[in-house]
């Protein structure tokens, strides 16, 4: 066999031997994903269901699946007042820390990323630090403190309380964002008069938009999450939260409420998933452009 042809024959296995290697790569991938959906799914479908089954056939036996007949009781239960009071608590919590965290943290993490020095860098290490010690070591103190003060049971209480938990951690996330910066495009903005707030307000802001949406996406999430301080600091029921909401119709002793428990989740799960719809292109460019050095 002359070489020329034995280079024809190996230029045309090249593409089968790729492609089988392609496959043997993307295997491992999709039995990932195979196993995490078999996990997770089956929760979630029967939730689903139980929110759709009439009240007697939430603890029949044995289960069924598919509802018959389907009822949207359940959804329509879950809307009293009180219930709907949770929502708004959740939403005012969530907004209120979105805000004050994003304006106490994007000037925060200019400064401590333009601004370079030993004391800046040992300040980064400690609210590195004091970002990882748990919220509970400090809440006695802190329901000591709003109850002398007359601030317990209020919003700007809890949005105090959310946004000092999270803002270590959207200082040094936005700080990557603000890093990959060129420190020209400022420095051009500086000799055509611009002062240090435009340039934030005008170059920096702009630049971050995703990291800065990304973040807000991170702290809605966390808020609307969160079970702990809405549980510890809003003491009354007009100030609970969502999470503290579906926990009482899982502590009442008495009667059928898992329709009710099923139908308020999916509900309370509705809005994370209708941001992350909304948002996905942003919280993803956020999330990979914030550690990609430019």
């Amino acid at each position: 066999m002359s070489t020329a042809t034995e280079r024809i024959l190996t230029a045309g296995s090249a593409p089968r031997r790729r492609k089988r290697t392609d496959w043997l790569r993307v295997i491992p991938a999709w039995a990932y994903i195979v196993i995490s959906a078999a996990i997770v799914l089956p929760p979630i479908a029967w939730i689903i269901s139980t929110a759709l089954k009439p009240d007697a056939d939430t603890i029949a036996f044995p289960p069924t699946w598919i509802p018959d007949p389907i009822t949207f009781e359940s959804f329509a239960g879950i809307y009293t007042t009180t219930n709907v009071r949770f929502f708004i608590n959740s939403l005012v919590y969530a907004g209120g820390s979105i805000v004050l965290a994003l304006a106490i943290c994007i000037p925060a993490a200019y400064v401590a990323t333009r601004y370079r020095s030993r004391r800046m860098e040992a300040l980064m290490t400690a609210i590195l630090v004091l970002s990882m010690v748990p919220a509970i070591v400090v809440f006695i103190a802190l329901y000591s403190m709003f109850v002398k003060t007359s601030f317990i049971n209020t919003y700007p209480m809890l949005i105090v309380v959310y946004t000092a938990i999270i803002c270590g951690q959207t200082i040094l996330f936005l700080r990557n964002f603000i890093e990959n910066i060129p420190v020209e495009i400022e420095e051009a903005a500086a000799i055509d008069g611009c002062s240090r707030f435009q340039i934030l307000w005008r170059i920096v802001i702009p630049l971050i938009r995703p990291g800065i949406a990304a973040i807000a996406i991170f702290i809605f999430v966390f808020v609307w999450n969160d079970f702990l301080v809405g549980t510890v600091l809003a003491t009354t029921e007009d100030m609970k939260t969502v999470q503290n909401g579906i926990v009482r119709y899982i502590q009442t002793g008495f009667g059928n409420f898992w329709g009710l428990f099923s139908a308020f989740v999916i509900v309370a799960f509705v809005p994370v998933l209708a941001i992350f719809a909304a948002f996905q292109r942003w919280f993803i460019a956020g999330l990979t452009s914030g550690g990609v050095k430019g």
